[in-house]
């Protein structure tokens, strides 16, 4: 898939422990794409797929030092993933030569990073590397695709309750569609008291609709933004947990297939 530089990169950690996974979070709340990745040959997969990808390797984990070298190059020097940005992690102690093999030899572009210094630190070393290396394109926030079925809305129109299934959600608003749509409702209008349901859980938020896109067999496509000053703490990272769950089930979903 050839990269669309204002989509952003992909951004991929292979061999996570639980510290790192919950760095992760701290990134998709910053408005990266991040995902887990727990098989070094199936994310080969991904890297020629999503082209211009960034890709953490543990190198703790799994292969030796040797083998490392060796599944690095072979990624750098593959055609259809030689975009990739790299960088690596560890979390022991390591010498001034190995980090300058990553670095120098091996072409590792994202970083030589040693988790056992402050964590507060690595996650500020890792945001900047995605800052530098244009991780978010022209992108300014990540969504997470609903399932309609189990994640919707409802609000009041001229006095009465519609209903609507979700399609994505970021922080900064929507994409839905009404089970009945009111019969008088345009693009600039302001909606209050929105009801927005993710997995069961739910909360208010005012809205604009800036945007619909009328369909003749289907339902018709509402954007709405929310307004900003009911986005509080807790919401924004409910929206960014619901999220998180979304990339992540829809990665391992596609290595599953």
């Amino acid at each position: 898939m050839a990269p669309n530089p204002a989509n952003g990169r992909k951004v991929f950690f292979l061999y996570p422990n639980a510290l790192v996974k919950e760095m992760i979070k701290d990134f998709i709340r910053h408005e990266y794409e991040v995902y887990a990745v727990d098989d070094h040959i199936s994310v080969k997969s991904l890297l020629k797929k999503y082209q211009n990808t960034i890709l953490f390797i543990n190198i703790e984990e799994r292969l030796k030092e040797a083998e490392w070298d060796a599944y690095i190059k072979g990624i750098l020097s593959d055609p259809d993933s030689k975009g990739t940005g790299i960088g690596v992690f560890t979390y022991f102690d390591r010498s001034k030569a190995l980090t300058e093999k990553y670095l120098l030899e091996l072409g590792v572009s994202c970083g030589f990073i040693r988790l056992k210094t402050d964590i507060k630190l690595c996650k500020e070393i890792i945001l900047k590397t995605l800052e530098a290396n244009e991780a978010k394109g022209k992108r300014r926030f990540v969504r997470g695709i609903c399932n309609p079925r189990v994640d919707t809305f409802n609000l009041f129109v001229g006095g009465s309750r519609y209903n609507g299934r979700l399609l994505d959600v970021s922080i900064a608003g929507f994409a839905g569609a009404f089970n009945e749509a009111p019969p008088k409702v345009e693009a600039g209008q302001v909606l209050t008291d929105i009801q927005i349901v993710l997995r069961g859980g739910r909360f208010s938020l005012d809205g604009q609709i800036i945007r619909i896109d009328r369909r003749k067999n289907d339902s018709d496509l509402f954007i709405i933004l929310f307004k900003p000053d009911k986005m509080i703490p807790d919401i924004r990272n409910r929206i960014h947990d619901f999220i998180t769950t979304c990339l992540q089930s829809s990665i391992e979903q596609e290595l599953r297939h």
